[in-house]
């Protein structure tokens, strides 16, 4: 591209930052960066292709930073073809970047995968929604708050396997496991020492379980109260588990899944009023988001089911992810959690972008930063997604 073709001007937008919504004003783009938000006469058009938002928001794109798959396939599949739907699927509805996410599973099979995701990073272009490492949900987890992760996995992070997983340390961004489990203590200075956000969740530890984890470097909490510890006694004594700890910690950022489905909008407000710029919103979508009603979908050995839209174990005690993605929770956080909309467009875009490091480059309409953007309907269907500064292809 040269000339006119690396200049964009996208014009007739309700522009949303991160503590209004503009418009009048035109966002610029030169070689896939944005360069400028102006007045009509602050530029020449003539030097410039246009894209007519047509009054449609226009905010950064969306950034998922745990999400497992959807349509049938899963990041666990180390194969282009699920790499491909999922991350088409995705950019369709505007999530730019997205951070793959790992469910449990033999360790064999997690290497493969992690091997695969280093060279995915290494080869990506646009035109799928791009990737960062791996969240791994990895296996050591306290059996009791499993969830949804295949049981057969678990195990406890003192068995010398880790080591075969940190191999790939440049593949992962985030390593998750419950901070109570023998040798879990020593697996999180390991995994930050290396660079890697450590996470604690799918756990029952309480308190005085939590704190030594935070001291030796776990710094992010997985899905807010979704396979997680609360306040429980002990005689008389009432102990925090995570939720509590979280909520009340600002060393700790977190997330939880908007889909209305996990979380009540009781509790997403206490989490919002609690963490403000220390929280996100993700999909957790796992590979029956985009199913049917009623459709069934794998987990390693596992069966669920798409049922009141969101996926369920057969005995329904239990989600088995969400079946929602990202930018139908945009409504969500606007209508049940009460946020304004730049401030539900944040929690999609320039908070996770903080959370995982990646603020100076993507995550907020600013000159300098990549040109990812999305223009949404009034209901945050996507029109138009935009890529490096390309318009993209929007597929059903």
């Amino acid at each position: 591209m040269s000339g006119i073709e690396n200049r964009v001007a996208i014009q007739n937008g309700r522009i949303v930052l991160s503590d209004r919504i503009i418009e009048g004003k035109s966002v610029l783009i030169t070689d896939g960066r944005i360069t400028a938000i102006a007045a009509a006469d602050e530029y020449n058009s003539d030097e410039f292709s246009s894209i007519d938002a047509g009054g449609a928001y226009v905010t950064p794109g969306l950034i998922d930073i745990h999400i497992h798959g959807c349509l049938h396939h899963t990041f666990n599949d180390p194969s282009a073809e699920a790499f491909e739907t999922i991350l088409k699927k995705t950019l369709s509805c505007g999530v730019t970047t997205l951070q793959p996410t790992l469910v449990s599973a033999p360790i064999d099979d997690l290497c493969r995968v992690l091997a695969f995701i280093e060279k995915w990073k290494a080869d990506q272009k646009i035109g799928l929604t791009q990737i960062r490492g791996a969240y791994l949900e990895s296996p050591y987890i306290a059996p009791p708050a499993a969830g949804a992760q295949p049981a057969s996995t678990i195990r406890t992070p003192d068995d010398g396997t880790i080591d075969r997983l940190m191999d790939f340390h440049s593949a992962i961004s985030v390593f998750m496991l419950a901070p109570e489990l023998p040798g879990a203590i020593a697996a999180i200075k390991k995994i930050a020492s290396s660079g890697i956000i450590a996470a604690m969740g799918h756990t029952m530890a309480i308190e005085k379980e939590i704190l030594p984890a935070i001291d030796a470097g776990a710094s992010h909490v997985t899905h807010l109260w979704s396979a997680m510890s609360g306040v429980v006694r002990h005689g008389p004594w009432r102990q925090p588990g995570l939720v509590e700890v979280t909520l009340t910690n600002p060393a700790l950022t977190t997330e939880i899944i908007a889909d209305n489905r996990h979380l009540p909008p009781t509790l997403m407000k206490l989490a919002i009023q609690c963490k403000k710029e220390q929280l996100c919103a993700v999909s957790d979508a796992l590979n029956g988001a985009g199913l049917p009603e009623g459709s069934k979908f794998r987990v390693g050995d596992q069966i669920y089911e798409v049922a009141d839209g969101v996926g369920m174990v057969p005995d329904r005690s239990s989600f088995a992810g969400s079946t929602t993605l990202l930018n139908r929770e945009i409504p969500v956080l606007i209508q049940e959690a009460g946020l304004s909309i730049p401030e539900a467009v944040r929690i999609v875009t320039e908070i996770p972008a903080g959370i995982m490091k990646m603020d100076e480059h993507i995550g907020s309409i600013k000159p300098g930063l990549d040109a990812d953007i999305v223009l949404f309907s009034e209901d945050f269907a996507p029109v138009q997604v935009i890529q490096k500064g390309q318009p993209m292809r929007i597929e059903d």
